[in-house]
């Protein structure tokens, strides 16, 4: 059994999730989900809910009893005390009940974690798992489990004729917390104008004829602040939509210009076409310590958050140096 802990957005249970079943399907185990977070960080807003129902993921989730098996108690003082006496005094089914860090596997949010693919069967995996290559070796399973779970809304279905009608570009925008949560501002930001206006230009130069259609948690104030050149489109919400919905209708366009959000990384991962061309912002996060180079598959073209051309002055392109 492999035991994957689920939290945050979409698209960060999204990385968890397919992490956990690449290593529960190398061992050839089963793999279960921890949901206890949601119930326990109530301030976290529309980011505080487990949202994999809308996919045809495997949904086996984790008793408290298994949770404590692989990850072991969490100790109170007093806790701690007994875990103390226990190993003083030999007693070894009083020790055995408390925390085993050998089970509990923290993942490296900074880098690339090369540990996690040989990490054993009855393993608890805890962590961000920014990468596809977490689950390079089970990519076309995890599409399958990725595949939407509902039957599409009329309103979405109109919409995806006419993203399907022509060439076209999804543009992502993610404000939110990135602007209202000053940590979140601080340490990951919004995207400035530069980064977006340079895209829209080499987007354009590629693809002169190809329709802009513009996605945001902030659709209103996306549109009084940036004018795509040439024909674009902003998707607003209708009645009966869910964020899934914008995740199809996403990765239905030919092209995409990511934000630094997890959400539209998987819209243009998602996206089967061998021949699509994706942009994503080089750094991800605004603090250096945060940003986390591995997160961009090599196929993908960067461009300066700065706004100032193709990946910065970094030769490397902000991926790890192994």
């Amino acid at each position: 059994m492999i035991i994957v802990r689920l939290f945050a957005g979409l698209g960060n249970q999204m990385f968890q999730y397919a992490a956990g079943l690449a290593l529960a399907e190398s061992r050839r185990t089963v793999l279960k989900l921890d949901v206890s977070w949601f119930r326990e960080y109530a301030d976290m807003g529309p980011h505080n809910r487990y949202a994999l129902s809308c996919f045809n993921v495997t949904e086996q989730f984790a008793t408290q009893e298994e949770v404590e098996r692989l990850r072991g108690r969490e100790l109170s003082r007093a806790g701690r005390g007994v875990r103390k006496a226990a190993r003083l005094l030999q007693v070894d089914h009083l020790f055995n009940v408390y925390r085993n860090e050998g089970r509990w596997h923290r993942v490296d949010w900074k880098h690339f974690d090369q540990r996690v693919a040989s990490l054993p069967d009855d393993t608890y995996l805890d962590g961000l798992c920014h990468s596809e290559r977490y689950f390079t070796n089970a990519g076309e399973l995890v599409r399958r489990h990725f595949s939407l779970r509902y039957p599409v809304h009329p309103s979405v279905a109109a919409m995806a004729e006419k993203i399907q009608s022509g060439p076209s570009i999804a543009v992502h925008f993610r404000r939110g917390d990135y602007v209202s949560n000053a940590a979140a501002a601080r340490d990951i930001g919004a995207l400035d104008a530069a980064y977006y206006q340079q895209a829209f230009r080499e987007m354009r130069e590629r693809f002169p004829a190809a329709v802009f259609y513009v996605f945001s948690d902030d659709i209103e104030a996306v549109a009084r602040e940036i004018t795509p050149p040439g024909p674009h489109t902003f998707v607003r919400g209708m009645s009966g939509w869910q964020d899934f919905e914008a995740l199809r209708l996403m990765s239905l366009c030919d092209h995409v210009i990511l934000s630094n959000s997890t959400f539209s990384w998987w819209a243009a991962w998602l996206n089967p076409s061998p021949d699509k061309f994706i942009i994503a912002p080089q750094p991800w996060c605004r603090d250096p310590e945060r940003s986390t180079g591995h997160m961009v598959p090599e196929s993908w073209h960067l461009v300066s958050r700065a706004g100032d051309g193709p990946g910065g002055d970094d030769p490397h392109r902000g991926r790890d140096r192994l």
